[in-house]
């Protein structure tokens, strides 16, 4: 098991997003085209932005 100081490889993350992706298909349907990634990707970049500021 992963402690606090490691992070996870890129190929796992990518793998860990397309089991949380296809298991939120299932569950509910939800499948964001890749038009909706971007713009759910750009929100959440300016969200982490405005918390670093002062």
């Amino acid at each position: 098991m992963p402690d606090a100081n490691t992070s996870p490889t890129p190929a796992v993350r990518v793998a860990r997003a397309e089991q949380a992706r296809a298991a939120l298909r299932a569950w509910n349907g939800y499948d964001p085209s890749p038009a909706d990634e971007a713009g759910l990707d750009a929100e959440l970049d300016r969200r982490l932005a405005q918390a670093r500021q002062p």
